[in-house]
């Protein structure tokens, strides 16, 4: 791991804060691992606010809810940030906001498998970006949970939307961390931030004195990147380093990120819906800076025009998400998802790409203990069959070894498209 530069000190001071709806959402069937959600609702039909729109089409799927009232307007194919296309509800916003009925739920008294019931209706996935259905998460199969961690290890640049949650939500937080507990009883319960951030615990500490929250335990870790990494979280945590390809479940750890934690707590105390998130607007060339909690399904045109920019000036890149990590926004139509955690705009780089000078950076930096030149040599050289002998389908994309190149080898670009050859090979049309 690395230390990189933070660039959050202006957003941390930022409460969290709203803009005018959208006119029309975008709600994908796609915003989880696993196959897409399958519709239930027609062209043309009025939806109220909350209600399921489509449904969990298998195990590893996870169920769409309107985040506002209205009309659908059309299912069709839409873009996603990346210009990936796929289905899409279209849902007219009428602005009066009208809400299904909540019914009143003693959530003290729900089972353990009622609690993982409410986080699969409420389509809860995970929010810090890989979006694994979050109940699937939950389904121990027998295992013994010794250790769960709670990932507030924000350590992207310039994102600060779990920072803002855990500081104004500290309290659903904690509530949400006690609910998911009753299901995986561990006895080892760890709240991660960064050193960063340790201006939490004057948040925390009033509810760690308390002796509902005994069993609440707050680690520090180093400013590090990527340190909110799953495996690289879990031996910061625990000193276990896992092997690849094992799950943390079956080594009686699950990680959850805050964000996922806060809309658990949501979805079985308030009996809402995962309809809504915070993500972080910043980044040079933004025009307004802060962190906005905005519905799921929001036009990323619709969060530029609230800064009075029609759309990505020429002479800027826009960024979904954190800027080693974000995908780079090819069409401003496209909407926030379930896993967004910001929208970044940039000034443009002209970057000289050089060729690799074998100097070893990539390596030491690779949190996975891959070997990324070779990525990009063997896909440089049309070798795709040579990618996965060195495990490239490990590499989780944090772009480390691209940050620390001083060649400035196109390494990121050689591993997401030497995936896309991996799959097309091994699985061809």
């Amino acid at each position: 791991m690395m230390h990189i530069f933070s660039m959050k000190r202006q957003t941390k001071k930022r409460a969290i804060e709203t803009i005018d709806d959208a006119p029309v959402l975008y709600l994908s069937l796609s915003q989880h691992i696993g196959k897409p959600s399958e519709p239930i609702v027609s062209v043309g039909d009025r939806v109220k606010k909350y209600q399921l729109l489509a449904q969990a089409s298998g195990i590893m799927s996870a169920n769409v809810h309107a985040p506002v009232s209205g009309v659908i307007k059309s299912i069709e194919k839409h873009p996603l940030a990346d210009g990936t296309v796929v289905d899409m509800i279209v849902l007219e916003n009428d602005f009066m906001n009208d809400q299904i009925d909540i019914p009143v739920v003693d959530s003290s008294n729900l089972t353990e498998g009622q609690i993982v019931g409410k986080i699969k209706e409420a389509g809860i996935v995970g929010e810090g970006g890989a979006q694994f259905p979050t109940h699937v998460k939950y389904v121990l199969q027998g295992h013994k949970i010794d250790t769960f961690i709670i990932n507030g290890t924000e350590c992207e640049p310039y994102l600060t939307s779990d920072y803002i949650l855990m500081k104004e939500r500290a309290t659903e937080l904690f509530k949400g961390i006690l609910i998911i507990n009753k299901v995986l009883k561990a006895s080892d319960i760890v709240l991660s931030i960064e050193e960063q951030n340790k201006d939490l615990l004057s948040v925390f500490t009033p509810l760690l004195n308390s002796a509902e929250y005994k069993q609440i335990r707050v680690k520090i870790l180093p400013n590090e990147y990527p340190q909110g990494g799953e495996l690289q979280l879990i031996k910061s945590v625990t000193g276990k380093e896992l092997p690849r390809g094992v799950l943390p479940r079956d080594n009686g750890i699950i990680v959850s990120n805050a964000g996922t934690v806060y809309s658990v707590y949501k979805s079985v105390v308030e009996q809402k819906p995962l309809v809504e998130r915070i993500i972080t607007i910043s980044g040079e060339e933004s025009k307004r800076i802060g962190n906005l909690e905005v519905p799921i399904g929001t036009p990323i045109s619709h969060i530029l025009q609230s800064q009075g920019l029609p759309g990505i000036p020429d002479e800027d890149i826009l960024v979904l998400g954190g800027p080693m990590m974000g995908k780079n926004v090819v069409d401003t139509s496209a909407p926030i998802t379930k896993g967004s955690s910001g929208v970044l705009l940039f000034k443009k780089k002209r970057i000289k790409r050089n060729n690799c000078i074998s100097c070893g950076y990539c390596v030491d930096v690779c949190p996975m203990h891959l070997m990324p030149m070779k990525f990009e040599e063997n896909y440089r050289k049309g070798r795709y069959s040579q990618l996965e002998k060195y495990s490239l389908s490990q590499c989780i994309e944090c772009a480390a070894c691209e940050y620390i190149c001083p060649s400035d080898v196109p390494l990121i670009e050689s591993i997401k498209l030497g995936k896309q050859k991996l799959i097309s090979t091994q699985h061809p049309a």
